[in-house]
């Protein structure tokens, strides 16, 4: 199933949760926001100037390419969504489902398409971030991955760590196909 342009930008925002004025985000969380505040930006950076041509280039045989690193990190803040009690229509999800691999993506992974599926993801969760209340981030989290912290605040931890760390591959990526390194202004 190929992407269309047109599919992902009708995608609306989902409502945060009502909060009163007073209230702010949890502390334990501001840090958090701010590293995936500054992981949002810096994909952009990393994408920057690269065409779909060079997306799609494989540096080294067995290695992911830019194009699915990409998809795959919007892929996981719509998980991360999820997990959070949120939901977005998520448009790459027809190219992306079911595959665990490279070879398992069922079409192409134009960057247009995955820039404006990573705008809409990112800003919904920004504001379901700005929503969780302390006893929604203590809750226990049926996700088990490899963290210590077994609560919703530890999977958001985990997350803010995958996005990182696919953020250092995209710009070793970017450096690997010619372009200059990712930029952090």
């Amino acid at each position: 199933a190929a992407l269309s342009p047109a599919r992902h930008r009708t995608s609306r925002l989902p409502s945060p949760v009502s909060r009163l004025p007073s209230q702010v985000m949890d502390p334990r969380l501001t840090p958090l926001a701010a590293i995936l505040d500054l992981n949002t930006h810096l994909f952009g950076n990393c994408l920057d100037g690269l065409s779909d041509e060079q997306a799609v280039t494989r540096v080294v045989d067995g290695t992911n390419h830019v194009a699915f690193l990409a998809a795959h990190m919007a892929d996981s803040r719509f998980f991360a969504l999820k997990v959070l009690g949120q939901t977005v229509e998520n448009p790459l999800a027809p190219v992306l489902a079911g595959a665990k691999t490279l070879e398992d993506v069922k079409g192409p992974l134009p960057l247009d398409a995955t820039r404006a599926a990573w705008a809409t993801v990112s800003a919904a969760l920004r504001a379901a971030l700005e929503s969780l209340t302390p006893e929604q981030l203590d809750a226990p989290s049926t996700m088990r991955f490899p963290i210590s912290d077994k609560t919703v605040l530890g999977v958001i931890a985990f997350l803010v760590q995958h996005d990182a760390y696919h953020l250092g591959q995209l710009s070793l990526l970017r450096r690997q196909l010619g372009l200059a390194g990712m930029s952090y202004k």
